[in-house]
């Protein structure tokens, strides 16, 4: 039973302060709702980084899915008075499952998404080595370093121009490609971000930060289909690529493959016995979809006794207790985290 308030006004207003940000509170009656928002990173620079949002109703079902701009903001317009789930998954970051009540008075509500970077993961893509970083001639290399510094100081023309003079000095430079395409991601050219990504898959197919890129924006423009024939192509260069399973588990997630997403990650643990801890938690979340609710307890569980006080360990536990309630795990034999050590 929820506690009641003493005033109807007062449960509005702590929604209205806790929740929630309201532009407008004239709208009474059950109208449509815009959710806008904006994807920050702890201590990471987001800028050139496609963020992938996919919008799903309490079933899991997929309402609609964006990528967010070049300043991380995002806007879904159209929605119903309801409950939803937001997904926001970003390259280096942990993705995050953020819940969202749509169900108040506002027409307008604003949420802030912060993604935090992954932990012990290996280099970054940028830092992977290409084949074509040797072949490329010095002044290509002189362009894309100028390219690089324009866009770490987010001076996105400039980027581009230097990176456009990179693979114009060096057509087949796949590094340049790919982060001509980050810059066209910014800039909501994805079009030509696609092109971009292609070329660097032609001009070295084992750079696979450019299948990962690809994915991606493939994925938010819900060309799963698409995304997965790029992902095997990469699996076939790079068969022991977790990362590559990784996105690829993304991907059948989205089709709504739940079986063939669990595959996928099951297939990164196999690859990387130390995977980051929320491999469990992505893993939990499909078989709960999958209504395999004693294998999600037990993703849950494991995820629990690696972070116990991990990012997203509040709302596993809450899970957790919520599944306990309703007697979906009663034939489970459950086996909470020991407790804490005590001091003597």
């Amino acid at each position: 039973m929820r506690r009641q308030v003493s005033s109807p006004w007062a449960s509005i207003q702590f929604k209205i302060l806790i929740l929630l940000v309201c532009w407008s509170l004239s709208a009474l009656t059950a109208g449509a709702v815009t959710l806008v928002g904006r994807v920050t990173v702890q201590s990471f620079d987001l800028r050139g980084t496609l963020v992938m949002l996919r919008l799903e109703n309490v079933g899991g079902s997929l309402v609609d899915q964006r990528v967010a701009g070049s300043d991380g903001r995002f806007e879904f317009d159209g929605l119903t008075r309801s409950q939803f789930r937001l997904r926001a998954d970003a390259p280096g970051c942990q993705p995050l499952v953020q819940d969202v009540d749509l169900t108040g008075i506002c027409e307008n509500v604003y949420i802030d998404v912060v993604l935090s970077p992954l932990a012990k993961v290996a280099a970054p893509a940028s830092e992977v080595s290409s084949l074509t970083d040797e072949s490329a001639p010095k002044k290509a290399r002189q362009e894309y370093e100028k390219g690089s510094r324009a866009l770490q100081e987010q001076k996105l023309d400039v980027a581009l121009e230097h990176f456009k003079k990179a693979v114009a000095q060096y057509p087949c430079y796949a590094r340049a490609h790919t982060d001509l395409a980050r810059v066209y991601v910014l800039q909501s050219h994805l079009p030509e971000a696609e092109a971009a990504l292609k070329k660097s898959i032609s001009c070295d197919g084992g750079y696979l930060e450019a299948y990962t890129r690809l994915a991606m924006l493939l994925n938010g423009t819900k060309r799963y289909a698409e995304s997965e024939k790029v992902l095997g192509e990469g699996l076939r260069r790079a068969p022991s690529s977790w990362s590559l399973y990784y996105q690829l588990g993304t991907t059948h997630s989205g089709e709504g493959e739940l079986e063939k997403g669990v595959e996928d990650y099951l297939k990164v643990r196999a690859l990387k016995p130390l995977a980051p801890s929320e491999l469990h938690v992505r893993l939990a979340d499909l078989y709960h979809r999958m209504k395999a609710y004693d294998k999600a307890y037990a993703e849950m569980q494991a995820y629990l006794q690696d972070d116990p006080n991990g990012r997203f360990a509040a709302r596993t536990r809450a899970v957790m207790h919520e599944m306990e309630s309703s007697g979906v795990i009663h034939s489970v034999q459950t086996q909470p985290p020991p407790p804490p050590p005590q001091d003597h």
